[in-house]
């Protein structure tokens, strides 16, 4: 990082921590006034949790709810932030108050196969709650990240996520320490719920039924390693942040290597889907998720069939 960088970074380290000795109630009123004001201010982003609302919901619901909706998307996504600089400065035995897990033993299960754990989730509540699982379970989780553009922003989470003991690993470079990792019995994280880009590297799955372009990673290493997976849903819940675990996902194994990796990407965005119906207001609906389209939809109405760019 340059030095107009690193001054950012300190300064963003230190906006944290004054954050961190807000009251969870204190950080709630805060969170409605700044995701009020990001909903009015930010026109690209609220028109794109809008549209994404709509073409989940169509009819469902009318437009004075989806204004509702995404207003709650925006706070909530603000709130995540106060969280965070709360939770950093509590010791894990504090944590408790306002962190809880469910169904840790179905980790434990899945773990005592003895091939490593391959953890599935999304960008639902407080996903950065996710990260303290690992000093919970005693084992080394790795997680796989998308780096950020933004360097400052992506050096301190990076190196908080980190200081709970999570393995932090970019996308580019994920593959062979996933393998190694697995090997050697840790806990692997991925975050599965967002757009792919290239066609090529996802298949088109429906989600809220209409097609997405998902991740296959998270399949094609289910099938080759034979890792158990075990999906993880982070949400709010009666003034707590839960963490909850699910029971290991069945594989589909036919043989066919293209029907397996598809039927087994569309297992989990179906599960994915339900935590989101469960909980709307928690989802980031912010992200573009339909942004990618197939081919066969733009050949229908004449468009250049070209992934468009970022």
């Amino acid at each position: 990082m340059n030095f107009f960088e690193v001054v950012i970074y300190h300064g963003l380290s230190a906006l944290v921590r004054a954050l961190s000795i807000l009251s969870p109630g204190s950080g709630e009123k805060a969170a409605g006034v700044i995701g009020k004001v990001w909903f009015g201010l930010d026109k690209k982003r609220r028109q794109i949790t809008l549209a994404n609302i709509a073409l989940a919901y169509g009819p469902d619901l009318n437009q004075n709810q989806r204004q509702n909706l995404a207003k709650a998307v925006f706070k909530n996504s603000v709130k995540m932030f106060f969280e965070y600089a709360r939770f950093s400065r509590l010791f894990p035995g504090q944590r408790s108050k306002e962190l809880s897990v469910r169904g840790l033993c179905h980790l434990s299960a899945a773990h005592a196969k003895g091939k490593g754990v391959l953890c599935f989730s999304c960008h639902m509540g407080n996903w950065e709650a996710g990260t303290y699982l690992s000093p919970m379970v005693k084992t080394p989780f790795i997680v796989v990240y998308r780096r950020l553009k933004f360097k400052p922003l992506d050096r301190y989470i990076k190196e908080k996520r980190s200081s709970s003991g999570t393995k932090m690993v970019t996308m580019h470079k994920a593959l062979d320490k996933v393998l190694e990792g697995l090997d050697s019995g840790e806990l692997i994280g991925l975050i599965i719920d967002q757009n792919v880009r290239q066609r090529s590297r996802g298949v088109f799955v429906d989600f809220f039924g209409r097609k997405a372009c998902a991740n296959t990673g998270l399949a094609r290493l289910a099938l080759s390693t034979r890792a158990p997976v075990v999906p993880i849903f982070c949400y709010r819940e009666g003034g707590k942040c839960i963490i909850e675990i699910l029971p290991e996902m069945p594989l589909v194994r036919t043989g066919d290597e293209t029907r397996d990796i598809f039927e087994n990407t569309q297992s989990y965005n179906t599960l994915i889907e339900t935590y989101v119906r469960k909980h709307p207001d928690q989802w980031f609906w912010i992200h573009n998720r339909w942004r990618t389209r197939p081919l066969s939809e733009k050949k229908a109405k004449g468009q250049p069939v070209s992934t468009p760019k970022p």
